[in-house]
């Protein structure tokens, strides 16, 4: 039987600064960069281990909340060089191994020529994963080190994308490597969006989002010949009709300035965020199976004759995707048709569709879908749990936080469409359907 003081020496005993190098490493790559560097006072054991991390995260938001707890209750007023500071220190005292993952945020920092620096000295290591945000409305232009599109090792790269941001790519052989890439726009230059979308040889994964203003113009060309899955969401900021209602005045027309355009002949899947001053096309998608169109902002669909050549964008859209398998689609964005359905193309592969509705009025899109889609299958009818927009109370929208009975309307028609009919038969021959309206609301 163990002594008592064995068994004391046993509690007390540190395994964890037992374990190797490596993996002692790895545990500390699941810290942010400034955790993990504080670990180096534990113990001599763990003086060094942070420096051999294959994993840098730097968030300049984090370290000035960080400095400002820890210097409560009467805090020190942070200067941004002291963030520039510390990630210099961290570059030169790392061990000189590759790294793997690099991520920088920075919010304040005047001297971006340290950033370029910075994203220099990743790439030198090799980086594979590199995330990379940085912009404000009172920093200096900073323009995306050209070195980052020529890097021969990225994977995997997420961009913030400001005003204060500027890209000038090569003319040729970008992204060599790169398989991922999420670009995040907040407001950002045309000449910015442009330029950041070269040929992409190999990339597998897009994620395109973001804010801009009505004043936008640009012409977005996407080429990725191994593009497999793709993610679009623009959302443009309608400033002058809101100036006009706030003043009581009328509208002007809007003419759509904003244009994606995606030439990638093995994309599969596409989630795309519509909004009405922006235009997409996709080109040759002939290997295009699973799509979702989402539409949240639906008191825009009031001033819909507002928003010029709108009907004939979205039937395009609907036009260029017409090969899906899989739509799951959100019905509002029907209602800007204007009764157009007879322009909207005929879906011979559609096998499951999905059908989001805001409200029980927008049901009535049901009969358009459905004429268009004579070898549909399974057909799933759910309420858009997202947060949207009310619609004008004239339309009776049924979206009322204030109340605890929300009133559906559904506008029957005086007649029962044929193809309600033929689709009842349907369903009676195996088609499959699931009706989720009265048990999520």
């Amino acid at each position: 039987m163990a002594s008592n003081s064995t068994l004391r020496k046993s509690r007390n005993e540190d395994r964890i600064s037992g374990l190797p190098d490596a993996i002692l490493s790895h545990i500390l790559s699941f810290f942010s960069t400034r955790e993990a560097v504080k670990t180096s006072i534990l113990s001599h054991r763990w003086r060094n281990v942070w420096a051999s991390v294959p994993n840098l995260d730097f968030d300049e938001r984090d370290y000035e909340l960080d400095y400002v707890f820890r210097t409560l209750p009467q805090p020190v007023r942070y200067e941004s060089d002291w963030f520039a500071q510390f990630v210099n220190r961290v570059l030169l005292s790392r061990c000189p191994g590759n790294i793997h993952r690099f991520r920088l945020q920075t919010s304040e920092m005047m001297n971006v020529s340290l950033i370029d620096a910075w994203v220099s000295t990743a790439i030198k290591h090799n980086v594979v994963e590199l995330v990379l945000s940085s912009g404000g409305p009172r920093l200096p232009d900073f323009e995306i080190p050209r070195c980052l599109f020529m890097c021969n090792t990225l994977v995997s790269l997420e961009l913030g994308v400001h005003k204060n941001i500027r890209a000038v790519t090569p003319p040729s052989h970008c992204f060599p490597c790169l398989k991922l890439l999420h670009v995040t726009f907040g407001y950002p230059g045309s000449h910015t969006v442009e330029k950041l979308f070269p040929s992409f040889p190999v990339l597998e994964d897009l994620i395109i989002d973001g804010q801009d203003e009505d004043a936008s113009a640009f012409n977005l060309v996407i080429s990725a010949p191994k593009l497999k899955r793709l993610q679009m969401s623009f959302i443009v900021h309608k400033f002058a009709m809101r100036a006009a209602a706030n003043h009581f005045e009328d509208y002007e027309n809007y003419g759509c300035q904003i244009f994606v355009s995606v030439d990638a002949p093995n994309v599969e899947e596409s989630d795309v965020y519509y909004d009405f001053l922006v235009s997409y096309s996709f080109k040759n998608a002939k290997c295009l199976r699973k799509v979702k169109i989402d539409f949240l902002d639906v008191k825009q669909l009031v001033d819909r004759e507002y928003f010029l050549g709108l009907a004939d964008r979205i039937c395009q859209l609907f036009a260029d995707i017409c090969n899906a398998k899989y739509l799951t689609v959100s019905a509002p964005i029907l209602v800007a048709l204007d009764g157009g359905y007879q322009h909207l193309p005929t879906f011979n592969d559609l096998n499951n569709l999905e059908l989001q509705l805001q409200t029980c009025r927008c049901l009535q899109s049901l009969t358009t879908l459905l004429k268009t889609s004579p070898n549909l299958e399974h057909l799933k009818i759910s309420p858009n749990k997202k947060k949207h927009l009310v619609y004008a109370n004239d339309y009776k929208y049924c979206d009322d936080d204030n109340e605890d009975v929300l009133v559906h309307e559904w506008g029957a028609p005086e007649f029962a469409d044929i193809c309600l009919v033929l689709f009842a038969y349907r369903i009676s021959r195996g088609v499959q359907m699931t009706w989720k309206w009265q048990s999520t609301w």
